[in-house]
């Protein structure tokens, strides 16, 4: 972004910048060292890649209907590009041209199928100019309206995440094809209205018929579910911030005139934030020509969206309580606007980074005791949802992409633990995996991205090897029950403590988490922390210290998305323990209840594998060198015959038994 040294010069300078959006710019013949923003070229996975965006649309402000000129710029992919489509749902198609030509289009179901009249060699451009309308009847999705009494004023919006863009525009409504050049919204509205849309007000003209026509334009790439317009009798305020490495970045407001003086307290904290996420040593620049927010008032279900440079908030943030949704949103502007999922698999990359993002601003503000308090609450949430149905955060079913205890907030621990094992541990101190951060940011600057992306550049930048921990956590589903046992005895002038530390995870977790586990062991008068490093389900270790131990606290600083039970326990249980086995099962091959017998008392678990090896049932121990079970798997449903395995963790090789009917 451009230095901007007064409010003067910044509006002299972005109206001569957004003089260049012509058909030059649009069709790719501009001086690209003239343009205020990066030109990225972003991905394209069809046949043709959607390079530029306008809108003339026309809003009756009575009802829900609106005329709508659209001029979008494609290249053809392929080498003879003579048809192609656009999403396109709920909305009359009047006409299709092509350089004045009249083109021949149908409207098969979601789709704007056009027949070019001559054929768009591959990488070339052109431009296809759409007349549309929307009846006032059409159903609502995409775009909204209401009017007094249902709302105090009129007032028209779009919001149609995750892709309900189609509803209110013809567009390619999958975010795996940015417009490259960004779009342009050009709203006309009766002169008692204010309009808004994505990026800067370029101008304000008068249309006979007592109207206005608001010109918006945003020249950075922008995925469609991302652009949005409001119109109503709207308030307005602007202000700008100073970012550390002095850029300068308006901030426009819009909202009802009665709610102009509390939106000043509610937005307090934005430059603040703004200069918070954008410190060099975080997220680095602010990526776009300005930051603000409109009210989401009817038909908006959540706290808000991060529309591109045009936040939608709920109401009931605007005069205050709103930070943590403000700067979740704010954080948004890098990763979900400026460095956007190629795929709503990959949905996480948005909305666990933005969550991740939130809980460090509010640690920030409220302090480390708080930080500590508010990410256990997304923990919490986690362990909720997993105990309804879980799912891994990468590829969840449609309906669950925004499942806010898996996709938010589990995928905020994920960064969480990402720092721990790159060792950026230190309290608000940004480190190696801000690095990562700012590497990724710079390597998809304006594009699509992947979480294998995401976790190549965090190898790359950290040297550390992800495959095991990006497959149990982000790939399958649970976390680890963490089970430590330990003991301390007097050794000389010192204290020997001994560590027994197990997972017991259900049927909807890994068997086995790869991870490691802080411990902090309580003195008296000081605290140490160490770091236990299992590589197995049962894991062993012995600590001296000089001072006796009076207790332990697992995961003191909340680095691991676990669940610890602790347990006390003699020392010679605790020596003893290594050497318990499984010695025999019977009756082999068994119709009914099947005993495991050990070769003492067991105090872990035994874990049951089919033929395929997928674990089907984990067994309790009562601390009894025997078990009894009922051939049921953890759900209680009786297991069919066929030949299975019983092991302990510690066990080398498992022993194979028979059940039949």
């Amino acid at each position: 972004m451009k230095r901007f040294y007064s409010v003067l010069v910044l509006l002299l300078l972005l109206g001569s910048a957004y003089g260049w959006l012509d058909d030059d710019f649009i069709l790719g013949r501009a001086d690209w060292n003239k343009l205020p923003a990066p030109v990225i070229f972003a991905e394209s996975l069809h046949s043709y890649d959607v390079r530029h965006y306008r809108l003339d649309i026309d809003l009756a402000m009575t009802n829900a209907s609106y005329t709508a000129e659209e001029r979008v710029t494609i290249k053809s992919n392929v080498p003879s590009l003579d048809t192609f489509s656009l999403h396109f749902a709920g909305l009359v198609c009047d006409s299709v041209k092509r350089n004045g030509v009249p083109l021949n289009f149908t409207t098969p179901s979601g789709l704007l199928a056009i027949n070019l009249d001559t054929p768009l060699p591959q990488g070339e451009s052109t431009l296809i100019n759409i007349f549309f309308h929307r009846e006032s009847t059409a159903q609502q999705i995409g775009f909204f309206f209401a009017r007094p009494p249902t709302v105090r004023y009129a007032h028209a919006m779009t919001c149609g995440c995750p892709r309900d863009n189609h509803y209110w525009f013809a567009c390619w409504d999958w975010p795996n094809d940015k417009a490259e050049r960004g779009c342009e919204i050009n709203l006309t509205v009766p002169d008692t209205f204010q309009a808004c849309a994505n990026g800067m007000l370029d101008s304000v003209t008068t249309v006979s018929g007592g109207k206005k026509k608001f010109w918006w334009r945003h020249p950075y790439p922008i995925c469609t579910y991302l652009m949005t317009f409001s119109a109503s009798r709207f308030a307005r305020w602007d202000t700008i911030v100073v970012c550390p490495n002095g850029d300068t970045v308006p901030l426009i407001y819009y909202m009802w005139p009665e709610d102009s003086a509390g939106t000043r307290n509610g937005y307090r904290r934005v430059p603040e934030m703004i200069i918070y996420f954008s410190d060099t040593s975080r997220f680095g620049p602010y990526p776009f020509e300005r930051f603000g927010m409109v009210p989401g008032y009817y038909g908006f279900p959540w706290g808000g969206m991060e529309h591109q440079t045009q936040v939608m908030i709920h109401t009931s943030y605007l005069s205050g309580g709103g930070e943590a949704t403000i700067c979740h949103e704010l954080s948004h502007m890098w990763w979900g606007d400026m460095v956007t999922h190629v795929g709503y698999a990959d949905v996480w990359l948005n909305e666990g980074f933005a969550t991740w993002a939130e809980c460090q601003y509010m640690g920030y503000l409220n302090g480390r005791d708080y930080f500590q308090n508010y990410i256990r609450g997304k923990a919490r949430r986690y362990f909720n949802q997993h105990r309804v149905r879980d799912f891994p955060i990468y590829n969840p079913p449609w309906s669950e992409i925004y499942n806010y205890g898996i996709v938010y907030c589990k995928g905020s621990w994920i960064l969480r633990m990402l720092q721990f094992l790159t060792g950026d541990t230190v309290w608000q101190t940004p480190g190696i995996f801000y690095q990562a951060l700012r590497a990724y940011a710079d390597s998809f600057k304006y594009r699509t991205v992947a979480t294998e992306d995401f976790q190549r550049i965090t190898e790359q930048v950290t040297g550390i090897s992800l495959d095991t921990f990006f497959n149990q956590w982000v790939y399958d589903r649970g976390y680890p029950r963490f089970y430590l046992n330990w003991a301390k005895e007097a050794h000389g002038d010192s204290w020997r403590v001994i560590i027994n530390l197990y997972q017991r995870n259900d049927t909807n977790s890994c068997p086995f988490f790869h991870i490691p586990l802080p411990v902090r062991f309580n003195l008296a008068g000081e605290s140490v922390i160490v770091t236990l490093r299992p590589q197995d389900s049962v894991y062993f270790d012995t600590f001296m210290f000089a001072r006796e131990p009076f207790s332990l606290t697992p995961d003191p600083d909340n680095w691991i998305l676990d669940s610890t039970i602790i347990t006390s326990v003699g020392v010679a249980e605790m020596v003893r323990a290594p050497q318990i086995r499984l010695i025999r099962i019977k009756p082999n091959p068994a119709q009914g209840v099947v005993c495991f017998q050990f070769s003492g008392n067991l105090a872990r678990p035994l874990e049951i594998y089919d033929r395929a090896g997928r674990r089907v049932a984990v067994l309790i121990p009562g601390n009894s060198p025997a078990i009894n079970w009922q051939r049921t798997d953890q759900q209680g449903r009786r297991l069919p015959a066929g030949v299975y395995f019983a092991r302990l963790a510690d066990d080398a090789k498992p022993l194979q038994f028979v059940l039949i009917d």
